[in-house]
């Protein structure tokens, strides 16, 4: 194996550990048999991957168990929660606590998979353990005791542990006993879609007016339920519908002027910036090609509304 390859490799997954399979990783990228794979996944968890934080003090397979090929159906689910980035994670569980009706206070701990939140709803103080867990493992009884330890340091009388996979009977039972909510991908759908019914019940139409400029209209998106705005560099801008890894949309502005926006999902499938269908872009002498503002915002919310349908 060409050693600078490998090291690139390696780089990947310690960028995505732990919300990585590493053993299906190294067989699409290195073409390897499934014992090769094991054994090699084994020794880079064992020399590269393994570290502490001050509350997670166990290795990461205490907490996590694999699932077995058998045992492995994923459900139906329309929110591909265990595919968000660390930040786009962060974001989301920030979106989905406040429009549940959770004040979530200013201080995000982050550890290894995951933050450590406390928040605050019917004067409870509320210790939440968000983890961002791959879907091939389910999350074992260690958490419960991660999640006492955390209600314990930051002085909480109640606790809710949060993650994108499942739990294992054993977590389930100690849970019961200890009092400690659950909440996982699929509670977190069923969470998602409450949030989304209540939004459809308000007065206030599901897309704001068009007012002022199209970065104007486009940047209130992130005052509606269903949609958020992740700021990038030179001006751009990603739309996302909350809990879905995939923008739908990005567009980019110089000063209040929208010179690029592109469809990010095109025939059902999510596509590379680069690879998106352009409403508005520039021409070879900067000439903005596309339709007039007003006109580009109307067409925005039409590929938009099919995705709420």
């Amino acid at each position: 194996m060409h050693r600078l390859k490998f090291n690139g490799i390696l780089q990947e997954i310690k960028e995505q550990y732990p919300n990585i399979d590493i053993m299906q990783f190294l067989q699409e990228k290195l073409g390897l048999p499934d014992y090769k794979a094991e054994e090699l996944a084994a020794r880079i968890e064992k020399t590269c991957l393994q570290k502490t934080n001050k509350i997670e003090k166990k290795s990461p397979r205490t907490i996590l168990e694999r699932i077995s090929k058998q045992e492995f159906a994923p459900k139906p689910n329309a929110y591909s929660l265990d595919c968000l980035s660390e930040k786009e994670f962060g974001f989301f569980i920030i979106w989905l606590l406040d429009a549940l009706g959770f004040e979530v206070h200013p201080e995000k701990h982050p550890t290894r998979s995951g933050f450590d939140l406390v928040a605050t709803k019917d004067n409870e103080t509320i210790a939440i353990q968000a983890r961002n867990y791959p879907k091939t493992y389910d999350v074992s009884d260690s958490i419960v005791l991660i999640s006492q330890e955390a209600k314990r340091i930051y002085e909480c009388k109640r606790s809710i542990v949060l993650v994108t996979a499942y739990f294992t009977h054993q977590a389930k039972h100690d849970a019961q006993r200890l009092n400690v909510e659950f909440w996982d991908k699929d509670i977190i759908a069923s969470k998602i879609d409450e949030v989304r019914k209540k939004a459809n019940l308000k007065v206030q139409p599901k897309f704001p007016q068009y007012k002022g400029s199209l970065l104007q209209s486009l940047l209130k998106f992130e005052e509606t339920a269903d949609f958020m705005i992740e700021p990038r560099s030179g001006g751009r801008y990603d739309l996302h519908l909350a809990g879905v890894k995939f923008p739908l949309l990005t567009f980019q502005a110089d000063g209040e002027e929208v010179f690029r926006c592109v469809y990010r999902i095109n025939d059902d499938k999510p596509v590379r910036e680069h690879e998106g269908i352009n409403l508005i872009s520039r021409d070879k002498d900067n000439k903005i090609i596309g339709p007039n503002e007003i006109q580009a915002y109307k067409l925005i919310i039409q590929y938009l509304e099919q995705f709420l349908t």
